[in-house]
């Protein structure tokens, strides 16, 4: 069997353990991923029900300790908790009317492939939230946290005419050198991002697969 990673695999493996470790486990992957799992809700139930379905999600995953038993066959941790979304949603249209929604069945939202993808893209913006705090701590240690700040607007769209200029003239540096710095920083945040999306795979295969498909959605492919 494929080893676990050390660091995001084992929060989720930690997560059915004793409560005093499982809650600090568990709370740092709902904090983390918890957007993604209200987008998946308010694409399938609306947004009126969006937030009752996490909180009812949630709340089962800790008390039956569902992420604790993270499928080694699904291979990545979004796939693993998609399938957990969608079983818990199952339960909801089994039961016709919730309790906790206090609606019909026949008022939820079809399920569409859009729900899929909005959770994709929201799951995405996560990893790239957490990859930019990772940069953040590196050009902290470094002194040049001033720096980073000033480049990031810049990752999102083409620098308008003129822009790199006041920014180099910002930080009294050549333009030049910016534009190296730029550059710079744009591979490491992808390499960043590589080891953050690496934490949630089981083994290389996965990675590469889940890499490819995270490529889709950031660049408006999926």
């Amino acid at each position: 069997m494929a080893q676990f990673p050390s660091t995001q695999w084992s929060l989720i493996v930690r997560s059915g353990e004793t409560p005093s470790v499982r809650h600090v486990a568990f709370s740092e992957l709902a904090r983390g991923y918890r957007s993604a799992i209200v987008q998946f809700f308010r694409a399938r139930l609306g947004p009126q029900n969006a937030e009752d379905a996490t909180q009812s999600f949630l709340a089962a995953s800790y008390e039956h300790a569902w992420w604790s038993r993270a499928d080694v066959a699904l291979g990545s941790f979004r796939g693993f908790l998609l399938m957990l979304l969608h079983r818990h949603l199952g339960r909801v249209r089994q039961n016709r009317v919730d309790a906790i929604y206090d609606i019909a069945v026949e008022t939820l939202v079809d399920n569409t492939p859009s729900a899929e993808q909005q959770f994709d893209t929201r799951f995405a913006v996560v990893l790239t939230s957490r990859a930019i705090d990772g940069l953040r701590a590196r050009y902290r240690e470094r002194g040049r946290d001033g720096l980073l700040e000033q480049l990031l607007p810049l990752l999102s769209s083409r620098p308008e005419h003129g822009q790199l200029k006041t920014v180099a003239q910002t930080l009294q540096m050549p333009a030049n050198s910016l534009t190296i710095e730029l550059k710079r920083l744009r591979s490491r945040l992808r390499e960043q991002l590589r080891e953050e999306l690496k934490d949630l795979c089981i083994d290389e295969a996965a990675f590469e697969s889940e890499w490819v498909a995270l490529q889709d959605v950031l660049s408006g492919r999926h």
